[in-house]
């Protein structure tokens, strides 16, 4: 068997776990959000990793400003 042939072997046979494995995992936190403490949690989650970015931006320009006077 050559190498190419056995590297696309090796792809399908991760693919083909992958997908067998992703049906199982139900992960989805939109559409089985059946507690109140994981929706609050989900949304917390959210904000946060929203916001962290620019807070991130607005601490270097804040860290730039700082330094240059």
């Amino acid at each position: 068997m050559s190498f190419l042939t056995r590297n696309r072997s090796n792809k399908a046979a991760i693919l083909s776990l992958a997908f067998a494995l992703a049906a199982s995992a139900e992960a989805c936190s939109v559409c089985a959000v059946g507690k109140e403490e994981a929706r609050v949690a989900y949304y917390a989650t959210t904000a946060i990793l929203s916001f962290l970015p620019l807070m991130m931006i607005g601490g270097l320009v804040y860290f730039l400003f700082k330094k240059k006077r």
